[in-house]
């Protein structure tokens, strides 16, 4: 299903705001200095314009939850050079404790909002297409369905009475026979 470019833009900014959003968060708590705007403004674009790119159609969850993984470890770099390059009272030196933290956090948050993510485009494409199915059944009503039900009986031969209690079928009490042998 292509796509159209409103629709393109609107997966490529959500995208973006949460794949950098999360990731300056992690950033901020992680290394208890401030993720430089400067830093912020072109990760931001790269990650947009690789999505722009990739937003054509819905993609499969693999797919997503990978490219989030590749977003957030482009981020990581990023950031962590970003942040070295601030003056020395303005960050703190990472340890490797916590360098290691920051990059499992990475991970983790990267697989939980690519699921996220994916699922979510998963669920808006159905309930968009399931919309779109409406809109074109409420605009073509002369199109056969065959969920419509048909206004006159089908004509047969056989007289009524023998279709009364042909699907009422009751089996009440045990079944026949020994259960176990």
């Amino acid at each position: 299903m292509q796509q159209h470019w409103g629709t393109r833009a609107a997966r490529a900014v959500m995208f973006t705001a949460v794949c950098v959003l999360l990731a300056v968060l992690g950033h901020v708590v992680m290394s208890g200095a401030s993720v430089p705007w400067w830093a912020v403004v072109p990760a931001s674009a790269s990650i947009a314009t690789a999505t722009w790119i990739l937003a054509d159609r819905e993609r499969s969850v693999p797919f997503v939850v990978v490219g989030t993984v590749v977003a957030q470890a482009e981020l990581h770099v990023v950031f962590t050079l970003a942040q070295s390059l601030l003056p020395a009272p303005m960050h703190h030196h990472l340890a490797d404790s916590s360098s290691v933290g920051m990059l499992a956090a990475h991970l983790i948050a990267a697989l939980l909002c690519g699921l996220w993510l994916a699922y979510g485009e998963h669920a808006t494409f159905a309930v968009l297409r399931t919309v779109a199915d409406r809109i074109l059944l409420l605009l073509d009503p002369w199109r056969s369905t065959p969920s419509w039900p048909r206004l006159r009986p089908i004509p047969t031969t056989a007289p009524p009475r023998q279709y009364l209690l042909a699907d009422a079928i009751t089996s009440r009490g045990p079944p026949r026979g020994t259960a176990v042998a």
